[in-house]
């Protein structure tokens, strides 16, 4: 299978999210449902930046083989930018509630990193 397909539902997946994020910062009012907006928002942004680390990390890994990419570089690339976008949401949650403990923030990329790792290991 040609992996031009994953090319393209990624770039949807980026280009319909980042529409998606321009009309709910233009024409949500966070005022009356702050959790749906927020909930929305990050829904929208967590997709955006997991198609856009997906290919940035498939390119890096193609630079990196040489051109000798697969499906499951394709796979793997993707679930690598599902993880940093968790990661980053952690982040975010810890830092709204006031949760500023650098060993707890690496600790869950630490077990962020594990989980990546024990994955490769069953494939």
């Amino acid at each position: 299978m040609s992996l031009k397909p994953y090319y393209f539902i990624l770039f949807l997946i980026f280009l319909s999210s980042s529409i998606s994020v321009g009309f709910l910062l233009f024409y949500m009012n966070p005022e009356t449902d702050p959790k749906l907006a927020f909930s929305l928002m990050g829904a929208t942004l967590g997709l955006a930046g997991m198609s856009l680390l997906s290919g940035f990390f498939f390119f890096i890994k193609k630079i990196y083989y040489r051109g000798d990419v697969t499906i499951s570089t394709m796979s793997s690339s993707i679930r690598q930018g599902i993880l940093c976008v968790l990661g980053g949401f952690m982040m975010i949650v810890l830092y709204a509630f006031h949760i500023f403990e650098p060993r707890l923030i690496l600790t869950a990329w630490t077990a962020l990193a594990c989980l990546e790792i024990m994955i490769q290991a069953v494939e």
